[in-house]
């Protein structure tokens, strides 16, 4: 039998320095209702720790109908909303944060306006189609190609039982790059982009390509999901932000999972791991 070593032989994933955190939740459908308040437990523990200066952006330009309830975290008092506003609503009255909802499409613009000096983004994709993975892909441009990065790109996707969770920082992944000691790291400061691990993220699907754009809740009628799938993939994404800009050690890029048979395994920050995706 082999032992796999992977975790053991990893290294943490370590971000730019920062005095500021912006997170940009891009998609308030299945996956993003869920995440949503995770992202605000993050958010609290963070400023009741550090100094830091924490913001969330929600951004979706769909409105709450009938049958997105209860598969998304929405109540009947909402239908009708826009599906980021009322999330913002919510949560930033249950935690007392500031959550500012976006109504419209994301466009890597966004990122790019509300970016500062010092100032560590992330990006939670919640998105059900390659056009919008390709514009969030557009941010990962204004990363350092040698230096430890400061926009994050974790993509969260799932099919009817099972997911994944990708966490990236680049298009063009080169190993040489990735850590601060190449032969042997200590530490890993970029990783190849969720879409370098699965180019199939950027392949529209037939349902994309109708003339007539279907609604997050038809696309869910065309490909049927089970119940709960939305909150695994959230609540391995939120573990995922939490090692990342809170208590540190994050040491996997991608996780599988399967809701019906209870599996999950990840990739690893690890030099043999990482070479696969090398450009």
């Amino acid at each position: 039998m082999t032992i796999d070593l992977s975790f053991a032989n990893s290294v943490p994933i370590i971000p730019a320095g920062n005095t500021q955190i912006q997170f940009v939740l891009v998609g308030a459908g299945g996956t993003g209702s869920c995440i949503i308040r995770e992202l605000c437990k993050v958010v609290c523990q963070i400023q009741s720790v550090t100094k830091k200066q924490v913001s969330i952006h929600i951004v979706d330009f769909d409105t709450v109908e009938s049958r997105n309830i209860p598969r998304q975290i929405f109540l009947p008092e909402e239908i009708g909303m826009n599906k980021a506003a009322a999330l913002a609503i919510r949560y930033s009255s249950a935690f007392g944060i500031s959550i500012k909802a976006i109504e419209k499409p994301f466009d890597c613009q966004m990122v790019n306006k509300l970016k500062q000096w010092n100032m560590l983004t992330v990006i939670i994709g919640c998105v059900d189609n390659a056009a919008a993975r390709a514009e969030i892909e557009r941010c990962l441009e204004y990363n350092s190609k040698t230096q430890a990065a400061s926009i994050f790109w974790l993509d969260c996707g799932n099919a009817q039982t099972s997911g994944q969770v990708l966490l990236g920082t680049t298009n063009n992944f080169n190993l040489s790059h990735a850590f601060d000691r190449p032969e042997c790291p200590n530490l890993c400061y970029q990783l190849p982009s969720p879409t370098s691990v699965h180019p199939e993220l950027l392949v529209a699907r037939a349902e994309e390509l109708s003339s007539s754009r279907l609604s997050c809740a038809e696309i869910q009628l065309h490909n049927y999901q089970a119940l709960f799938v939305n909150q695994f993939a959230a609540t391995i994404a939120s573990q995922y932000i939490l090692e990342l800009t809170f208590t540190g050690g994050l040491r996997k890029f991608a996780t599988y999972f399967d809701c019906k048979t209870m599996n999950c395994k990840s990739l690893y920050t690890t030099r043999s791991t990482l070479s696969q995706f090398q450009h």
